[in-house]
């Protein structure tokens, strides 16, 4: 019988400002889409090492890697100025109301 998959709630914050924030996101999106992280993984390309890797914030995963990962699961990455920081967050919760 297949393990049952439990999903994450995606973190509170759009910010990533870590690599395990990075991770937390991947994980989350990759727990709600109910895939085990083998099928996560032969989905995006990567071995299992790598994905576990990156959901765990291993600062070794190269970021070609990740940002192909974070393609293949649905992430959409955007790069702001840290002076538009605010407006940018206030401006996609706006757009999830």
């Amino acid at each position: 019988m297949a393990r049952k998959i439990t999903p994450l709630p995606l973190p509170t914050s759009p910010v990533v400002d870590s690599v395990e924030a990075f991770g937390a996101f991947v994980r989350s999106l990759r727990t709600q889409q109910q895939l085990r992280i083998d099928d996560a993984a032969a989905l995006c390309g990567v071995s299992v090492q790598l994905l576990s890797d990156l959901e765990n914030g291993n600062r070794s995963v190269g970021l070609d890697k990740a940002l192909a990962v974070a393609q293949q699961l649905g992430l959409t990455l955007l790069a702001v100025p840290k002076s538009a920081q605010s407006q940018a967050i206030a401006a996609i919760k706006r757009q999830s109301l």
